[in-house]
């Protein structure tokens, strides 16, 4: 137990002695110490020279020199012989040359040093600087403080100055280390008073330079504070402070934890093992994605479209007509990326082989994150197997993502982000590189910001609730500002508003962003119908269609207690909205849905298992239901998938192809269909060989729509054409267009009127036949004279070469047919 000491009172405690001065410095003898004198027995000028006023009167002192508790100042310290040492600095004296007493307060000391302002005739002036000086110079001074070196300084506070122990320790160091004042021999020249000129003090002085004092009479004009005698000084603490902080409300920072962590299973399988399965899984997707895909599906229209554009961004442009905004371009310019990693359009055969390569590569990777996306949002293995196997091999999966399109390059960047917000925890990196990936999807295929509404969502979901405002907010941003690219590219092209405004800046026709999204707002379902479409889907997989509706909304019903299987059902429903809208619908428009049908079928048969579970009361049943599923699954897609690997229509296409290089003349107008446009204008190509590239072949529908080649090219006249390759989209659009009609188009059934079949070509493209005629254009007037020359390898055909007018006469004639 401590013990306290009962205070003293006031008038009891004992009074501090009060210290006493320092004795005057004496010599051996005991006799005062006489300072040094020169050669001639006078006393030595002092290395100090106080400044003085106007007047000579020397100016009170900067500075009180060490004074005791009497007021009367210290006593110098001595060295080792006796002779006072040098003072740290000169203290001013006064008139007679005593020394000015430091002034004191009554009985108790000096005061405290103070700035003492140079004054003059009474009028406080500003402080100068009182330098040692000699015959007007002013001298370096060899020491910083009380006389020592400056690296050998000891700092004493100044409250401790008077203290007895402080002022002998200080004595003590002073003789150590402070050199003795020697006297200087010679004739010195009596110390100078200082020059001042107008009231101001010259501290130095040379040639061509001087340095003086400021010096200005009267109060400091416009000081930046004036006083004003009502000073108060606020308390430390406010009054009822503590009792306002108790009655604050205390909130404390929620703990981060995992927003979708894996569930501990059941049975828990080594992550060495999972990963053996899971690469198993992957490897028998690409082969079962690669297996024929260069026979089978034909090519496509939109596949030459975008290897087209390929093409042209590796030569320079956009695309290889006019760009229209019809689709962002980062799709195409992932897949010249590919090319030029591959080493040209040809590595793999054909340029549309080439192109289906890196189609199975992101149908890999979008198995992969299927995967990955079902096994954290059910929790278990065998839930994202079952989503893997549903996706990979239905037919529909492996005949769409074998083919250049758009849709599989944005799939695979709208997967990814979705993952990364299921995996990311409510970290803002993850929400960033998710919102990233959105924007890419969307400059790959612009129909995809229909999932916008469900992917924030999806970070409301997977966010914790003190971020779910910031985290929104950062993701709705970082899309906006990816997506604007697209927009951003419209305004610098001047190509944002369409011409038929008649705003006040365009001055010519032009194409439109604008104008193009309305134009395709209006495309009506003769271009491809829902009805059609739904029919190739049911014909293709008639199970996978029916039983992802079905589970779509059995987890719309169920996502008021599953927010999960809400999130899914709600990203679906979404896209299924562009499907029935009414306007034109592609089979092809079904590929985002496939991956999002395949979770939700895996999440709804998950949650039926679990209910199962519960009634039967033995776990390991939901695992043998999950994998009796994938056993019945594969099989089946097995058998439904059989035309996939046996039919060959794209062989039609390639045969198409040798002919044109072998019988066509290289400077002739050929009008075809886009799938033929890269290899007939790259170097190389198939229907190239080794020749020469075709510079006027054109695709049908910009020679009816581009007014640099039914203008200019043809000037409207269909007799400049020479060859139509027709497959059945081209004879569709053709015969479609009246032969009356005043439209620039008018010129391709003219020449279609004119024409005779020079070459057919069939095969089997599912239930239907799929074939290729080749016409050639009868001109009304004979082409030039020009000599015959050989065209072709076995074929009997001799052509003439007609220069300029690009027109052939062909002496003798074959027509092939190949069944």
């Amino acid at each position: 137990m401590k013990s306290f000491q009962k205070p003293t009172p006031p008038d009891q405690r004992p009074v501090p002695p009060t210290p006493q001065p320092f004795n005057a410095p004496v010599n051996g003898n005991g006799a005062p110490v006489l300072p040094p004198v020169n050669g001639n027995g006078a006393p030595m000028a002092p290395q100090y020279n106080p400044p003085s006023n106007s007047g000579g009167a020397p100016m009170t002192p900067q500075y009180n020199p060490y004074g005791n508790s009497g007021g009367a100042p210290m006593t110098p310290l001595l060295n080792n012989n006796g002779v006072p040492n040098s003072p740290p600095f000169n203290p001013p004296s006064q008139g007679n040359g005593a020394p000015i007493p430091p002034p004191v307060q009554g009985n108790r000391g000096p005061n405290p040093p103070q700035y003492n302002p140079l004054s003059n005739g009474g009028i406080s002036g500003p402080p100068s600087f009182n330098p040692p000086s000699d015959a007007g110079l002013m001298q370096r001074p060899s020491s910083d403080n009380y006389g020592m070196p400056a690296d050998q300084t000891k700092v004493v506070k100044p409250n401790s100055i008077n203290n007895p122990a402080v002022r002998a320790e200080l004595a003590a160091s002073m003789m150590q280390q402070s050199p003795v004042q020697q006297p200087v021999p010679g004739n010195l020249a009596p110390q100078q008073v200082p020059e001042v000129v107008n009231g101001q003090l010259i501290l130095y002085r040379t040639a061509h330079f001087f340095l003086r004092t400021a010096y200005r009479t009267g109060p400091r004009p416009n000081p930046l504070r004036k006083p004003t005698g009502h000073t108060q000084m606020l308390p430390k603490v406010l009054p009822n402070q503590h009792q306002r902080v108790a009655d604050g409300e205390t909130r404390l920072l929620p703990s981060i934890t995992p927003i979708n962590p894996l569930k501990q299973e059941r049975f828990p399988v080594p992550a060495w093992l999972e990963a053996a399965f899971v690469v198993i899984a992957l490897i028998a997707t690409f082969v079962a994605h690669v297996m024929n895909m260069f026979n089978f599906p034909r090519y496509e229209q939109d596949e030459g479209t975008y290897m087209a554009s390929a093409w042209s961004i590796l030569h320079g442009s956009i695309a290889p007509y006019a760009y229209g905004y019809g689709h962002p371009p980062l799709a195409w310019i992932q897949i010249a990326g590919w090319i030029q990693l591959t080493g040209g359009f040809f590595t793999f055969g054909n340029s549309l082989n080439s192109g289906r390569v890196l189609m199975v590569l992101y149908a890999t990777g979008c198995s992969l994150l299927v995967y990955l996306i079902a096994r954290r949002l059910g929790g278990n293995r065998s839930l994202g197997l079952l989503a893997l196997v549903i996706f990979s091999f239905t037919p529909l999966s492996l005949t769409y993502q074998r083919q250049v399109l758009l849709d599989n390059v944005a799939t695979f960047w709208i997967l990814l982000s979705l993952y990364l917000l299921v995996v990311g925890n409510s970290r803002l990196l993850y929400i960033v590189c998710s919102a990233l990936c959105f924007g890419i999807a969307f400059l790959s295929k612009e129909v995809l910001i229909l999932f916008l509404p469900g992917m924030l969502y999806a970070v409301w979901l997977h966010t914790t609730k003190f971020q779910r405002k910031f985290a929104m907010v950062a993701f709705a941003y970082s899309c906006i500002a990816v997506c604007s690219v697209f927009v951003l590219m419209a305004i610098l092209k001047g190509e944002l508003f369409p011409y038929s405004w008649h705003l006040p800046w365009d001055t010519h026709d032009h194409l439109s962003l604008i104008q193009t999204f309305l134009d395709q707002g209006k495309r009506g379902q003769s271009e491809g119908s829902f009805k059609a479409s739904w029919e190739t889907w049911l014909s293709g997989d008639k199970l996978f269609m029916l039983a992802g509706l079905a589970t779509v909304a059995f987890n719309l019903v169920i996502g008021w207690w599953y927010r999960k299987q809400l999130l899914l059902s709600l990203l679906t429903l979404s896209y299924w909205l562009l499907l029935v809208r009414g306007g034109v619908v592609l089979s092809f428009y079904l590929i985002p849905l496939i991956p999002l049908t395949a979770i939700n079928a895996a999440m709804a048969f998950n949650t039926l298992a679990t209910w199962i579970v519960k009634v039967v009361r033995f776990d390991f049943i939901r695992v043998i239901l999950l994998l009796g599923i994938i056993a019945a699954v594969i099989p089946y897609d097995l058998h439904a998938a059989g035309f996939v690997y046996t039919q060959h229509p794209t062989s039609v296409q390639d045969d198409t192809m040798n002919w044109v290089r072998d019988n066509i003349p290289r400077n002739d107008f050929v009008i075809i269909n886009s799938t033929f446009y890269t290899d007939m204008h790259e170097p190389g190509g198939e229907a190239v060989g080794n020749g020469a590239v075709f510079p006027y072949a054109n695709v049908y529908v910009n020679v009816a729509t581009d007014p640099e080649l039914y203008n200019t090219v043809l000037q409207l006249n269909w007799d400049r054409i020479d060859y139509i390759v027709a497959d059945s989209e081209v004879l569709g659009y053709i015969k479609g267009i009246s032969a009356t009609s005043t439209d620039p188009a008018h010129i391709l059934r003219q020449a279609f009127d004119h024409s005779i079949l020079r070459a057919e070509f069939k095969t089997a493209d599912h239930a239907s036949q799929f074939a290729i005629d080749i016409y050639e254009v009868q001109h009304k007037l004979p082409p030039p004279n020009a000599a015959i020359q050989s065209k072709g390898v076995n074929t009997g055909i001799a052509a003439i070469n007609t220069g300029p007018d690009r027109r052939n006469l062909f002496v003798k004639r074959q027509n092939y047919m190949v069944g």
